[in-house]
């Protein structure tokens, strides 16, 4: 998760969500709409 420089415990949270074949994190930190690696996508709920 280096290369998208989040901080430590996001990156513990995306690292998890991914192993876990996860395909939506929900997040009001970070970028709404992000992709990461191509297959987990970050929303922020509270957006609209």
């Amino acid at each position: 998760m280096t290369k998208y420089r989040f901080a430590y415990w996001d990156s513990l949270i995306l690292t998890a969500a991914l192993e876990n074949h996860c395909t939506l994190v929900y997040s009001e930190d970070l970028q709404d709409e992000q992709w990461i690696e191509n297959q987990l996508m970050i929303v922020n709920p509270f957006k609209k």
